[in-house]
């Protein structure tokens, strides 16, 4: 049985798909402050009474305006509304991209306006209306589902998540390709056109939350949370992305290796993977999703500088963020140095 999303009210949950929520719509040097404005416009050839719908207030006072002046409605109206109502659906989508990723991330359910007043673009209340807003919806939803950014990933949820360093906010994201799941923690206001500092922060369970020191990863991760609440506000995105991409029971195999007398890059290598099987393309979805273009990060590793760059995003900062050095990773610092070309000081790798 599919599953079924109801929207009515833009308030409630899933608010974002109806036509009264608030989304700025720019055409033709005009802004529309929802696409319940335009809509009920397009009814009229009199410029004023445009106008008056243009310039009213609310939503619910563009729907009754038009009402008022039922009498003066084109008469073409009827045959014209449904491609007006898609077209406009459309460009709210477009040029509003963080209802985009929620639209998206509704993923395959039925999306139904629960209207007992509409039996046309609702579904009268009792379910038996045509419901040509919910399917418009859906094709809107279709069409942004296989587009840059909105392919990668499906936003779940967020909540409230206290550090010992401070409250992020935690949000979830699963990625289409995989199914793996995948964090932001967002701390503090992400202030539009100022890059926040973040960091990528690859899975690593024995290192994050095992203590182990043959890694410097647990290390990064403290620091990295702490430098982003000194700095006021940032982003850890977590990954799960175990083992530089192998695995957790891979990375104990490789593991063994080290244990045997191999470095990191042979370890991996002998089991037949590359050195760094990770892949960041994804993140381009959850960056967008916090409507993130430019950032600081937080890293020593060349190949995320790359990726990040080759996604789009602007890096206008390197953070180096050496953390985490001792007699048990030193020989697994100097591998990531020397073959992974980590970008370390002197000074930290002796």
């Amino acid at each position: 049985m599919i599953e079924e999303i109801q929207f009515y009210e833009p308030n409630e949950d899933y608010g974002f798909l109806s036509n009264f929520s608030h989304s700025p719509i720019h055409l033709s040097d005009v802004t529309w402050p929802t696409s319940e404005h335009y809509y009920q416009a397009q009814k009229f050839t009199n410029s004023e009474i445009v106008q008056e719908i243009l310039n009213a207030p609310t939503p619910d006072d563009a729907f009754q305006l038009s009402r008022k002046y039922a009498h003066l409605v084109k008469s073409d109206w009827m045959d014209v509304r449904h491609s007006v109502m898609r077209y406009i659906v459309f460009e709210k989508f477009r040029q509003n991209p963080h209802f985009t990723h929620l639209l998206v991330s509704t993923g395959e359910k039925l999306l139904t306006e629960h209207s007992h007043k509409d039996s046309y673009w609702g579904d009268g209340g009792d379910g038996r209306g045509q419901n040509e807003l919910g399917k418009i919806l859906m094709e809107v939803r279709d069409y942004f589902a296989e587009q840059e950014p909105f392919k990668h990933v499906h936003f779940v949820d967020s909540a409230k998540l206290p550090t010992q360093w401070g409250t992020f906010q935690m949000y979830g994201f699963v990625e289409r390709a995989t199914g793996k799941e995948h964090l932001a923690l967002v701390y503090g206001e992400l202030k539009q056109g100022e890059p926040p500092l973040i960091r990528l922060h690859s899975e690593c369970l024995t290192g994050d939350a095992l203590f182990s020191a043959r890694c410097d990863c647990g290390f990064q991760l403290s620091r990295a949370m702490e430098n982003i609440v000194n700095a006021g506000s940032g982003v850890l995105f977590y990954l799960r992305q175990e083992g530089r991409g192998i695995g957790l029971i891979n990375k104990i195999r490789a593991y063994h290796l080290q244990d045997d007398g191999a470095d990191t890059v042979e370890a991996n290598e002998a089991l037949g993977f590359a050195a760094d099987m990770r892949n960041y393309e994804f993140c381009k979805g959850m960056l967008s999703f916090l409507n993130i273009e430019s950032v600081k990060l937080m890293t020593n590793n060349p190949r995320k500088v790359k990726a990040l760059k080759t996604a789009g995003i602007n890096i206008v900062e390197r953070v180096a963020l050496q953390e985490g050095n001792n007699p048990h990773n030193s020989g697994y610092l100097k591998t990531k140095a020397s073959k992974l070309g980590h970008m370390f000081d002197s000074s930290f790798i002796k």
